[in-house]
């Protein structure tokens, strides 16, 4: 699975209970921590080398979540514990079918075993069937959210630019060009309303 859909994976668990913001930070954290031996793409030919063995393996899965306990309030400990395991558990689950043409090492560094998913289902079938099919469904589950809580991944950062991105992602759909009514993308409410990006180019009552 891509980066994007371990993190929706993991804010979406965060949604399951009370959490507050350092707690669902926490577990979508935990559900994108094996990929850090992804960062091995930043040296050159290193990447087919290190990826999916220090990140993925099981003693990276068993200790990593036990820091959730660093920032956990009393009396939430084995609720954020338990959702920290169930966080990147989801992260090897998702590596495993839904890109198991890449292997894993679960036992790395003691052993080169080796689990490689290919061998029973289709790259074919994984890439172009069931990794989009997936993907699509956490993004259609996260705009489920966001309509129910009123909250999107965004907030992990901060309410402004959780505020912000929204603005961004729906001007677009909520409103049409003052000038030619095809979609805004700007607004300027001192000279003109909203503005698609045609009239804006053309300086038509934009001002930046």
């Amino acid at each position: 699975m891509n980066f994007g859909g371990h993190l929706l994976t993991g804010w979406a668990l965060a949604q399951c209970r009370d959490f507050n913001r350092t707690e669902q930070r926490v577990i979508t954290l935990m559900a994108i921590a094996p990929d850090i031996d992804g960062l091995s793409i930043l040296l050159p030919g290193t990447f087919e080398e290190w990826h999916r063995t220090f990140g993925h393996n099981i003693f990276f899965g068993f200790t990593v979540p036990w820091l959730s306990l660093l920032l956990a309030a009393p009396g939430r400990r084995l609720l954020l514990l338990g959702f920290s395991y169930l966080a990147m558990l989801s992260h090897f689950l998702l590596d495993l079918f839904v890109t198991g043409w890449w292997a894993l090492y679960p036992l790395w560094p003691l052993s080169d075993w080796m689990i490689l998913m290919s061998l029973y289902i289709p790259e074919e079938i994984m890439k172009y069937h069931i990794q989009i099919t997936l993907f699509v469904l956490l993004v259609a589950l996260t705009v489920f959210l966001y309509q129910r809580t009123g909250r999107s991944p965004f907030r992990l950062i901060s309410d402004r630019f959780d505020n912000f991105m929204i603005t961004f992602i729906t001007y677009p759909f909520l409103h049409r060009c003052a000038h030619c009514s095809s979609r805004a993308f700007y607004c300027d409410k001192e000279n003109g309303g909203p503005l698609c990006g045609r009239c804006a180019r053309g300086g038509v009552g934009l001002r930046h």
